[in-house]
């Protein structure tokens, strides 16, 4: 059988011209090279030098096994250079995980694009999920981070960390009351009392479902909620259809804007939207560490310090 060794043997022997030179440069002893020589030509079948007063001299068999050993010997190279820029982060790929309201705030699409222009030779694969499914993502490594809005509860190997905070806005139908007439200085929840709430509640009980409906009961009622939906978007396309009304990240505002109406709450109503980064302490590869730094300035620009990783 003709092994790696063997093609090395073969350049060493053919670019020194000498068997003893050769052996040097491999690092060996001459009777052993000689060996290795004569076993891979008994393994082919073919004479690969002609031993002659000054040296060795290559066969026509031997020219043609030297351009396939340099072949070999560079993809070799290649490959193993390959492996260890996987292992560096240098290439290869980064599954990111997002909810759809999450990947709405414009500094989560600027924080791939800066990652893709450091980082070109690493591939970018993304994966949209709510955030009991993006942490089923995260438990299976077919994500290596993700974004999402609720705060996932404690879970071994799984870091926690804030983001950014955004204010929540009033979305209602175009033709609502609320809508023809919105107060200066923006709305009370007191003033939603009456409402039809449409929510979206995650498998968790503290994302922003909780949030919404904590704080109407702070205002003194508890909201009379008629429809519920799985995300953010379908609650937004509900209340497009008259369905009723709901409270949103500020960054939403762009969808439906023809049918919704956003309103901003009184500065008295502190409902702020957060956005959580979350990934597994495992495979900290530095493509994945560059990012989660990335994906940290977004929480110093905003609260100028670091807050504490979960």
């Amino acid at each position: 059988m003709v092994e790696l060794r063997h093609f090395r043997a073969v350049v060493a022997i053919a670019e020194e011209g000498n068997l003893t030179r050769a052996a040097e440069r491999l690092g060996i002893q001459q009777p052993p090279l000689t060996r290795m020589l004569r076993s891979c030509e008994e393994a082919m079948g073919v004479q690969l030098f002609e031993r002659h007063a000054k040296g060795m001299r290559l066969t026509a068999a031997g020219r043609s096994m030297l351009k396939g050993a340099y072949d070999i010997l560079d993809r070799v190279d290649e490959t193993v250079e390959d492996v260890r820029r996987v292992v560096r982060g240098e290439s290869g790929e980064l599954s990111v995980g997002f909810t759809n309201s999450a990947m709405c705030h414009p500094s989560l699409p600027a924080v791939l694009g800066h990652f893709r222009e450091s980082w070109p030779d690493v591939t970018l694969s993304l994966t949209e999920g709510n955030s009991s499914q993006l942490l089923g993502a995260l438990r299976d490594d077919l994500v290596d981070v993700a974004f999402v809005r609720a705060s996932i509860p404690d879970v071994s190997d799984v870091m926690v960390e804030l983001i950014l905070e955004e204010p929540m806005v009033v979305a209602v139908p175009r033709a609502h009351p609320l809508a023809l007439n919105p107060p200066a200085e923006g709305l009370r929840l007191a003033d939603l009392e009456n409402e039809d709430f449409i929510l979206y509640q995650s498998q968790y009980n503290n994302g922003l479902y909780k949030t919404i409906v904590d704080a109407c009961l702070g205002a003194g009622f508890m909201p009379n909620i008629r429809q519920k939906g799985p995300q953010l978007m379908a609650a937004l396309s509900l209340v497009a259809g008259g369905l009723g009304i709901s409270v949103v990240p500020h960054s939403m505002q762009q969808h439906h804007a023809g049918q919704i109406t956003y309103i901003p709450l009184s500065s008295r109503t502190a409902l702020t939207a957060p956005v959580y980064l979350v990934y597994r302490s495992v495979r900290m590869t530095g493509a994945k560490l560059y990012f989660i730094h990335q994906a940290r300035q977004m929480r110093t620009r905003q609260f100028g310090g670091t807050k504490a990783a979960s």
